[in-house]
């Protein structure tokens, strides 16, 4: 893990969720779309199940540290949508890669107001199931944008992932 991908992993979260927060949410606001899932899913589907996992660990938990609900709840989910979208990755078909996005981070985020109408009332838990459909389009409509823009910045030289360094037994590194 290189300085420059940390930084730009930081800065990315916390864009995210301030449009999130600022614009998105209130644009859409009965439906459940989330422009930090969508990055999450997005980053996994361009740098792989390990990277997926780990950011969306780290981004759900920042979501969850700045909200009113149970910690936890966030980073598992996002967790789980950027290792399988890892794992689901075509990496070659950019409109397939943004609907698989957008699709596993609608469901995603009606499995977070799931878990969380559970805990509160069960209510909210018709209205998950209710506007999923809703939720997944608009998460696709914002991953074609999304995909686009990340496959862009992790491809570029000071962010391409470090290659693997192999050794011998004598402790000779090849490439």
């Amino acid at each position: 893990m290189t300085r420059g991908r940390v930084a730009v992993a930081v800065a990315g979260i916390l864009t995210a969720l301030l449009l999130q927060a600022g614009i998105v949410g209130p644009v859409v606001a009965p439906y459940a779309v989330s422009l930090p899932l969508v990055l999450v899913a997005t980053v996994g589907l361009v740098d792989g199940p390990a990277t997926g996992l780990g950011f969306g660990f780290t981004a759900g938990l920042v979501a969850d540290l700045g909200s009113a609900h149970p910690a936890g709840v966030f980073a598992l989910v996002w967790m789980g949508v950027g290792l399988l979208c890892g794992l689901v990755a075509d990496r070659h078909s950019l409109r397939r890669d943004a609907v698989t996005a957008g699709v596993v981070s609608g469901v995603g985020s009606s499995v977070a107001t799931l878990v969380l109408a559970l805990v509160s009332s069960r209510a909210a838990a018709f209205d998950a199931v209710r506007d999923l459909v809703p939720s997944a389009i608009g998460d696709v409509v914002l991953a074609f944008a999304v995909l686009a823009l990340v496959r862009r910045m992790l491809h570029t030289d000071v962010l391409r992932k470090p290659a693997a360094v192999y050794t011998d037994l004598a402790g000779v590194g090849r490439g």
